[in-house]
C-alpha cells in the first residue's frame, strides 16, 4: 500500500464544484482549439461530442488529440461521446454552403449518381441531393418532407427515376448535412448505411467511449451495434438517441438493451406534434429512471446563445426541470459548436444546473426509483441501501469500487444527496463514468484484500478532502474481489481506517 505520507488521491477542485447533472458539449469549429478545450473543462465540460455527419475524419481527430491531450493536463477524466448517422436522410453538400429558398418555389431532389453536391445556381431550378438513397422508396406525391429540424417545409409534387419535384411551403435559408425527415413515420433503410458503417469503423480505431445512435427504432438496431464492437478492441458504450415517436413497450426494450439514452428533440420535434414533446421526454427520463439507465436530455436547450451572450427564461426554465425531472446530463449542441458564444453557454448551463439541484428531491426520487421489480436483485438492493444509509446516518460520501463502473453507475441512478467517489482499477473506465449523474472517478490500485479497500477508501476520502477525520462514509464493494458487475457488500465507515500493517 502507498504511504500514509503520500498523496496519491488527488481531484482538482473544478471536479468537485461543478454540477452533479452532467454536461456534454459538442466540439466543432468555434471550440476545437486546445485553449477552448481546457476552459470548458474547467468550466464544468464532462463528455465532448463529435457529430461525425458533419465535418471529416481529419478534424475529428484532431478534436480528439486535443480533448485528450488537455483531459490528461488537468488530470480530469472527459468522456468523448460521437454520435454516428443511422437510417436517416440527409441534405448533401451545398456548393455555396447556404441555399436561400423562397416560399412556392419548385426545388428538385436529384436522384442520379453522377455527383453528390447539391446545385443552388441562381440560374436553375435549385436541386439537392440527399443521402444515404433510398428516399424515393419512402415518399409518394403529396408527402410532406420537413428539413433542418422543420424550419423548412417541401411537399413532393411528381416523382420519377431521375428526380422527385417539389414546392417550398415556406421560406428560410438551407445549409448542408441539415436533416430530412417524413413526419411521423421511420425510414425503412438497413440500419448500417454507409456513412454510419464508416462512422463506426472510426470509433472502433479511435479513443471514443461513447456512441450516439441515431434514429434508432427498435431494440435489434441496438444490438446490430453491438454485435459490430464485439470483437473490436475499443468496446464503447450505446447511448440510443429517441427521435421516433416509440410506443412504450418498444422505448423500454431500447433503453434496457443500450447503455444509455437520449431525449434527442431536434427530430422528434417534428416526428410529433410538438406540444407532445414536453410529455414525451418526461416518459422518456421516468422510464431510465425506473430502469436504472442514464438520460442524456438534448436539442436547444440554450439555442438563442448560438447568437446572444444571455439565455432566454424560458431556456433558464427547461434546463431546471429537466434537471429535477431527472436527468443525468444536459447537452449543448450548436450551441458550443458553431455559436460565438461557446464558453458563456456552458457557464450559463452550470449555473442553471447548480441552482436547480438544490431544490432536487433526492429522498423522494431514490423512494420512487426503488420499485417492485428491483426488490430481488442484491446489487440494486445494495446500492439503494448505501445510499438510504448514507443518509441516514449523514455520511459525507459514498465511496464504490468498481471494475467495469456498474457500481458507481448503479448508486447514481438512485440520486444520493451525499458525492459518490468511485475507485477504479481500470483508468479507461473514468471516462465511460463521465455520463453517470453525480460520480466523481478517481483511479486507484488494483486490490487483493479487502482490508485494503476500506484503507484505500478512508484514504481517498481524506486526500480528496471530501471527508475529514470522524466523518462516516459508506463504501460499496463487491465480492468476490475482481469480478465486474457483482455489488453485494457494504459497509458504514468512521474515517479514518486504520491502515494495514505489512
Amino acid at each position: 500500500m502507498t504511504s500514509s505520507k503520500t498523496s496519491f488521491y488527488k481531484i482538482p477542485k473544478f471536479l468537485i464544484s461543478k454540477p452533479k447533472t452532467r454536461i456534454i458539449c459538442t466540439i466543432g469549429p468555434s471550440s476545437s482549439s486546445k485553449k477552448q478545450i481546457k476552459e470548458m473543462i474547467l468550466e464544468g465540460m464532462s463528455v465532448a461530442r463529435l457529430n461525425l455527419s458533419h465535418g471529416n475524419a481529419q478534424f475529428h481527430k484532431m478534436c480528439i488529440e486535443n480533448i485528450l491531450e488537455m483531459s490528461k493536463q488537468l488530470d480530469a477524466p472527459v468522456g468523448i461521446l460521437a454520435d454516428v448517422p443511422g437510417p436517416k436522410f440527409r441534405i448533401g453538400k451545398i456548393e455555396t454552403d447556404i441555399l436561400k429558398l423562397t416560399k412556392n418555389d419548385n426545388i428538385i431532389i436529384d436522384l442520379s449518381s453522377e455527383n453528390n453536391k447539391n446545385d443552388s445556381s441562381s440560374n436553375l431550378q435549385p436541386s439537392l441531393k440527399v443521402w444515404p438513397p433510398g428516399i424515393e422508396n419512402e415518399i409518394q406525391i403529396g408527402s410532406e418532407l420537413l428539413l433542418d429540424d422543420g424550419s423548412i417545409k417541401i411537399k413532393v409534387s411528381s416523382i420519377n427515376k431521375e428526380k422527385i419535384n417539389c414546392i417550398v411551403e415556406n421560406s428560410g435559408i438551407l445549409k448542408s448535412n441539415k436533416s430530412l425527415v417524413i413526419p411521423g413515420k421511420g425510414s425503412k433503410l438497413n440500419y448500417f448505411t454507409p456513412e454510419t458503417k464508416e462512422s463506426l469503423e472510426f470509433i472502433a480505431n479511435n479513443e471514443i467511449d461513447f456512441v450516439g445512435l441515431s434514429y434508432v427504432r427498435s431494440e435489434n438496431d441496438v444490438e446490430r451495434v453491438k454485435d459490430f464492437f464485439s470483437n473490436k478492441t475499443n468496446k464503447p458504450k450505446l447511448i440510443s438517441k429517441i427521435e421516433l415517436p416509440l410506443d412504450l413497450i418498444t422505448l423500454e426494450k431500447i433503453i434496457k438493451s443500450s447503455d444509455g439514452v437520449m431525449v434527442a428533440r431536434g427530430d422528434l420535434g417534428v416526428q410529433i406534434p410538438i406540444s407532445k414533446v414536453p410529455s414525451f421526454q418526461k416518459k422518456i427520463i421516468k422510464l431510465s429512471n425506473k430502469i436504472g439507465k442514464p438520460v442524456i436530455t438534448a436539442t436547444q436547450m440554450l439555442e438563442s446563445m448560438i447568437e446572444s451572450p444571455n439565455p432566454t427564461r424560458a431556456e433558464a426554465t427547461d434546463i431546471y426541470n429537466a434537471v429535477n425531472d431527472g436527468t443525468d446530463a444536459l447537452m449543448l449542441s450548436a450551441e458550443t459548436s458553431i455559436g460565438k458564444f461557446p464558453i458563456e453557454s456552458l457557464k450559463k448551463m452550470s449555473e442553471i444546473a447548480l441552482e436547480a439541484e438544490k431544490d432536487f428531491d433526492h429522498i423522494n426520487f431514490m423512494e420512487n426509483r426503488n420499485n417492485e421489480d428491483l426488490t430481488t436483485l442484491v446489487d440494486e438492493a445494495i446500492s439503494y441501501g448505501a445510499c438510504k444509509t448514507a443518509h441516514s446516518v449523514q455520511a459525507k460520501l459514498i465511496i464504490a469500487f468498481t471494475e467495469s463502473g456498474s457500481t458507481a453507475g448503479r448508486i447514481a441512478s438512485f440520486r444520493p444527496e451525499k458525492p459518490i467517489l468511485a475507485l477504479v482499477a481500470n483508468k479507461s473506465v473514468t471516462k465511460k463514468l463521465s455520463i453517470n449523474w453525480g460520480v466523481i472517478p478517481l483511479p486507484a490500485p488494483k486490490f487483493f484484500k479487502v482490508q485494503e479497500m476500506f484503507s484505500a477508501g478512508s484514504k481517498a476520502a481524506l486526500e480528496t478532502k471530501l471527508a475529514e477525520n470522524g466523518d462516516m462514509a459508506v463504501l460499496v464493494v463487491g465480492m468476490p474481489i475482481g469480478v465486474p458487475g457483482n455489488t453485494n457488500l457494504m459497509r458504514i465507515m468512521k474515517i479514518p481506517e486504520p491502515e494495514l500493517n505489512n
